[in-house]
């Protein structure tokens, strides 16, 4: 078994569980990638993304319930979603718990606004357990879901490269067959023109003088 694999599974649920204290989308779409690959347990991942993203929300309600008004007035960041925060509350009430679970930043300000304007313990936490499990039941699916489509994708590109690679070979060698097939059938022209194509003149005295000696024999002259 490789290193990388031992740390993976040793460490991998604590880094799971750590990083859903505050968001945790990465670290559950990685979770299930992880477990398609035989890793880590899909439902184990699922299990302590909502254990931790339960804990965080619940401490910040708590904390709403403790102090209050007084405690955002202490932090720049708390004021600066504090409005949004109470908005969607006033709007929604607590189903704002499911509606904020699926936007990024505002989960723990929800929890800690919630707390503020005295919403029930227990009408918190079932929605909190509702909205916590669908988030990461769909995301560590999702991943899970995406691991098995890049298996997919990889196997079908090996075999797309393998035909694109034999389809290149056997074109490049029917050409050099076609190359050469041609080089063999062609007869190479010769550089200079036939010898009674060179001098025309010198031809044409050549023909009168043999006229003229067959009419004219040797021995009548003589």
């Amino acid at each position: 078994m490789d290193w990388y694999t031992l740390l993976i599974q040793k460490y991998g649920y604590l880094a799971i569980f750590l990083g859903s204290l505050v968001e945790g989308e990465i670290f559950l779409i990685l979770g299930g990638l992880l477990a398609r690959q035989g890793l880590l347990n899909l439902w184990l991942v699922v299990s302590l993304a909502v254990v931790g993203s339960f804990s965080s929300h619940g401490g910040f309600y708590l904390l709403g319930r403790w102090q209050g008004q007084s405690l955002v007035g202490q932090f720049q960041r708390l004021q600066a979603g504090y409005p949004r925060a109470q908005a969607l509350a006033q709007r929604f009430g607590p189903a704002c718990i499911f509606v904020v679970q699926y936007l990024y930043g505002l989960r723990l300000i929800t929890s800690l606004t919630l707390g503020t304007l005295g919403i029930p313990a227990r009408v918190f936490i079932l929605w909190q357990i509702f909205s916590i499990s669908c988030w990461a039941v769909g995301l560590a699916t999702a991943g899970y879901l995406f691991g098995k489509a890049i298996e997919y994708f990889i196997t079908r590109l090996e075999i797309l490269l393998s035909l694109v690679l034999v389809t290149a070979a056997l074109g490049i060698w029917a050409y050099s067959r076609l190359w050469h097939w041609a080089r063999t059938k062609s007869a190479p022209l010769s550089p200079h023109p036939p010898s009674s194509l060179q001098n025309p003149t010198r031809n044409h005295l050549h023909v009168e003088n043999s006229q003229a000696n067959s009419e004219f024999p040797s021995d009548h002259i003589s």
